[in-house]
């Protein structure tokens, strides 16, 4: 760079320096949004790209066992006892190894109610049927109406069909069914854990919650021994 040009940059910016003292908080933001929107724009992209490769190349490290939704629930609370019941309790009771892990999500709030249904309700709705179709969901834990929306659609499969026999005769009289709304079919979607101590030990707060195995799980295996662990079978 020579002198004149390293004089002339060292003028511009200096000038824009004087430009932003003078401007008022607002119309400062504006200025630099306005002039400096691509390179910020860019910056974040870069940032967010950069964070996502991380973020798959540490996580390719782990190997999944379970995949797990909470809906709507509330912890009652400080500690985090989700994480102690399921990626303490549970992993123990699976003998899972440190390069194993137990993906456990309690933050989704979903209503369908449609006069309740917001941006917020739709963000939330499209994450959950990603994870369902990319074939990542194994267990939903939810209330009647998740399971009634999801279980009318065909979203879980038959408990009736996939519990081995000494789990069935322990738990059969809390299975709960669904009508399939398109083949007319009735199948046993759910089972009702709010007699178990899933609650107490998780410190949550729900209405009756239910267990249901996501339909296209690739993990049915272990949905079932999260089952006989809540029922402490």
């Amino acid at each position: 760079m020579t002198p004149y040009e390293d004089k002339t940059l060292k003028d511009s910016l200096q000038e824009e320096k004087n430009k932003l003292k003078n401007m008022s908080l607002k119309d400062r933001l504006w200025y630099i949004w306005e002039y400096y929107k691509i390179p910020i724009i860019g910056t974040v992209v870069a940032v967010f790209l950069i964070f996502s490769i991380f973020s798959a190349v540490h996580n390719n490290r782990f190997e999944t066992a379970l995949s797990c939704v909470i809906l709507n629930s509330q912890p009652d609370s400080d500690k985090d006892l989700v994480s102690e019941y399921f990626d303490q309790g549970f992993r123990e009771y699976l003998g899972l190894d440190d390069e194993t892990k137990i993906d456990v999500d309690h933050s989704m709030s979903i209503s369908f109610d449609n006069s309740n249904m917001t941006e917020f309700t739709y963000a939330e709705l499209a994450k959950l049927s990603a994870l369902i179709s990319s074939k990542e969901l194994d267990v939903m834990i939810a209330g009647k109406d998740s399971i009634d929306h999801f279980g009318e659609m065909g979203g879980f499969l038959d408990l009736k069909e996939v519990l081995p026999p000494d789990v069935y005769d322990q738990v059969k009289d809390q299975l709960y069914e669904v009508t399939n709304s398109e083949t007319g079919e009735t199948i046993a979607c759910g089972i009702k854990i709010g007699n178990t101590d899933f609650l107490k030990k998780t410190g949550l707060t729900m209405n009756d919650p239910i267990l249901g195995i996501i339909s296209n799980s690739t993990r049915t295996d272990t949905a079932v021994k999260l089952i006989r662990y809540v029922y402490g079978l």
